[in-house]
């Protein structure tokens, strides 16, 4: 199997979003983002990938992340420095957001307590850095319960469920196989709307190409893929 970034709908309009937080209308209004969706969405993926293929920055997700460990973070991944100071940290942002503006991305915001996000609105609004936030469903009723935070969201974003489209190119672009209409459907249906069960089929599936030495998927592959 190739390991190809899929392209969907979701991706695109991601992107999009991301393009314009760094962009310089950004600067005018409010430049905090938030992408919230189901785990398995493909969040993760999307914004890894924006981050390898530009200048934004990718902050992973940590068990425990105080204020000053995310600043840590977000200094490292700027300037390679991890001071132990707070105020260490925030001279290296805006010293780097002062050279050259990036978009800052936090992934499972939902999981953050509330001084952090409050933390990071404050690094956006003392260094005008784009800042987005991705999380699972919790991060809406976080932001929502905090007007100032609320209120600074510039774009909104929901990943939607994966398409029988998506599904369809993802088997010709990463197994180099046509997967028909009966196939896509029924992986489309197994996977409920998420990329993880739709990866753990196609591994299983190309297992059994392989060892049936054909080119074809039928549905008793699928079947057969959806018990493992």
């Amino acid at each position: 199997m190739k390991q190809e970034f899929i392209r969907t709908a979701n991706t695109k309009q991601f992107e999009e979003m991301c393009n314009e937080m760094t962009s310089t209308m950004s600067l005018i209004g409010p430049s905090l983002a938030m992408v919230t969706g189901p785990a398995g969405r493909g969040k993760t993926e999307a914004a890894k990938h924006y981050a390898v293929n530009s200048q934004a920055i990718y902050i992973p997700p940590m068990n425990i992340r105080s204020p000053a460990m995310v600043l840590r973070e977000i200094s490292f991944e700027l300037c390679g420095m991890r001071p132990t100071r707070s105020d260490a940290c925030l001279a290296n942002i805006g010293e780097e957001m002062a050279r050259n503006r990036r978009l800052i991305m936090v992934d499972e915001a939902d999981l953050l307590e509330m001084k952090c996000l409050e933390m990071l609105r404050n690094v956006n609004e003392r260094f005008a850095c784009p800042i987005m936030l991705i999380g699972e469903e919790e991060l809406k009723g976080k932001i929502g319960s905090r007007r100032r935070l609320a209120s600074r969201m510039r774009r909104r974003m929901e990943f939607g469920p994966i398409s029988k489209e998506d599904i369809a190119f993802f088997f010709h672009t990463s197994l180099g196989v046509k997967a028909g209409a009966d196939v896509t459907s029924a992986i489309h249906k197994h996977a409920n709307g998420d990329w993880r069960p739709v990866l753990t089929t196609a591994i299983n599936i190309e297992r059994s190409m392989k060892a049936s030495n054909v080119s074809e998927i039928t549905m008793e592959m699928v079947s057969d893929a959806g018990r493992h």
